[in-house]
């Protein structure tokens, strides 16, 4: 028991020290990642799916769908492409 608080102790102090940009941009991948997901279920597309149609491997889907993926604009314009709609409004 008295472990487990220290690990959540320890993780609070972590992220009091993560600094807000950092932060921002995990927010950013996560949300990317959700509505990433959103579309595959709307189109009945796995995960397989998508890395066959955009050239990737299942491993780089998988870690765009992790949610802390560190995005480039190219890839989320082919994304976009591929699925027929804008992953991202701005």
């Amino acid at each position: 028991m008295k472990q487990d608080h220290k690990g959540r102790v320890l993780f609070r102090q972590m992220i009091e020290e993560t600094p807000e940009d950092l932060k921002t941009q995990l927010r950013f991948s996560d949300s990317i990642a959700e509505k990433l997901i959103g579309m595959l279920k709307a189109k009945g597309l796995s995960q397989r799916d998508l890395a066959r149609i955009t050239g990737k491997t299942e491993a780089e889907v998988s870690r765009w769908l992790g949610g802390t993926h560190n995005f480039t604009l190219r890839t989320l314009a082919k994304i976009s492409n591929v699925m027929g709609e804008d992953l991202i409004h701005i």
